[in-house]
């Protein structure tokens, strides 16, 4: 509790009272009205009582003091039942500054003591209930802090787990060979790589997202379409639906992509499905178009004829990310065709490497995944 009493005036009449025998009065401050005055702009827990004279004695620092007052939980006035000039002054403020919550005369019978007596433990109470509730959200958020330290550590265990366990992948499907490389980066969410094989057709499923919650959501979506006959139309359909829904309830929405290459074995057509910014080369004729949109919207209708030999490099919006943010200063495609000459596998290692001379922390920027895909000169197929 604050006093602004330059005359002593409520702090004797508070003690006469006996208020010293109330806990809500113990530790009390008494100050001028330059020292209240030049107090820091802060919201308070705590009551204020002014002696009105005090105020009125000094006009220049009205302002102020009626800033400083609205900082306070509630302020109560105190003046001489004689002193019209201060009851008119304190009654002239109530209507626009919500803080004042009392006005007392003095002297007042025992009913208005006991009355403002009750007020003050009220708020001393409230006061106090406001304190303990502080300490347990302090408590609370120590706590938290502790078990997403914990999380993150885990979080990092796992990410080096994945990172080991899970770095290649090597398919050779009807005189095709698939070979992709996964890297971990330091972000939420991540990037997921499948292969399916329906018949005559091979399916490359890409999921990219900054949310943990979508990520797991769309590859459960996609367990799912893999327990039938695949259709990457029905799926990407439904991982749409599903983004709308999360980030529907989200006010920053979550970029995600998701993206299908279907490629028809038999006669090495293929074809691109749903969203994305993963660029596609062909080390011997340079950057391929399927007409995918970067965003959610209609499919694309342009087909790439592969031809023998012919060597595909997909890399995923993460991928490239970290290339061009690293600052390799390596143009993509000029670095792709200065090293064409490498086994794929090599090359792969290569690119890979070359992340790694520039990143900063133990793990990419950015999820970043490879795909390559080479057709058999001696294979069989419709062309």
């Amino acid at each position: 509790m604050i006093l602004l009493d330059e005359r002593k005036f409520i702090d004797l009449e508070l003690e006469a009272q006996g208020f010293g025998i109330f806990d809500f009065y113990d530790g009390h401050q008494i100050l001028d009205m330059k020292s209240l005055c030049d107090q820091p702009l802060s919201k308070r827990a705590d009551v204020l009582l002014v002696d009105t004279s005090t105020v009125l004695n000094h006009p220049e620092l009205h302002e102020q003091f009626k800033i400083i007052l609205n900082t306070f939980l509630g302020v109560i006035f105190f003046h001489e039942e004689k002193n019209l000039k201060a009851q008119d002054w304190v009654r002239d403020q109530a209507g626009f500054l919500p803080k004042i919550i009392g006005d007392y005369a003095l002297p007042m019978p025992q009913l208005q003591w006991t009355l403002l007596t009750n007020q003050l433990q009220f708020l001393w109470n409230l006061l106090d209930e406001q304190k303990k509730l502080q300490n347990h959200i302090v408590k609370f958020s120590q706590d938290l802090d502790v078990t997403l330290q914990s999380a993150e550590n885990e979080m990092l265990k796992a990410k080096k787990l994945h990172d080991l366990l899970i770095p290649k992948r090597n398919d050779e499907i009807k005189g095709v060979t698939f070979l992709n490389k996964y890297a971990v980066g330091d972000g939420g969410g991540g990037e997921f790589y499948d292969l399916l094989q329906f018949g005559q057709k091979v399916y490359q499923i890409f999921i990219s997202s900054q949310s943990y919650l979508i990520s797991s959501s769309l590859v459960g979506i996609l367990n799912q379409h893999k327990q039938k006959d695949f259709s990457p139309l029905a799926f990407i359909q439904d991982a749409q639906n599903e983004v709308q829904v999360i980030n529907s309830s989200k006010k920053k929405k979550s970029e995600v992509e998701v993206v299908v290459l279907e490629l028809d074995t038999s006669v090495l057509l293929l074809k691109a499905y749903g969203w994305g910014k993963m660029k596609l080369f062909c080390l011997q004729k340079g950057e391929i178009d399927l007409g995918l949109p970067r965003t959610q919207g209609a499919d694309s209708n342009i087909l790439h004829q592969l031809e023998k030999g012919e060597k595909i490099i997909l890399l995923s919006s993460g991928f490239v990310f970290n290339w061009y943010e690293g600052k390799i200063n390596k143009d993509l495609y000029s670095f792709l065709k200065n090293h064409q000459q490498l086994a794929l596998n090599d090359l792969m290692n290569e690119m890979f490497l070359q992340l790694s001379l520039v990143k900063d922390s133990e793990f990419l920027t950015k999820d970043a995944s490879v795909v390559m895909m080479e057709v058999n000169r001696h294979a069989i197929h419709k062309i």
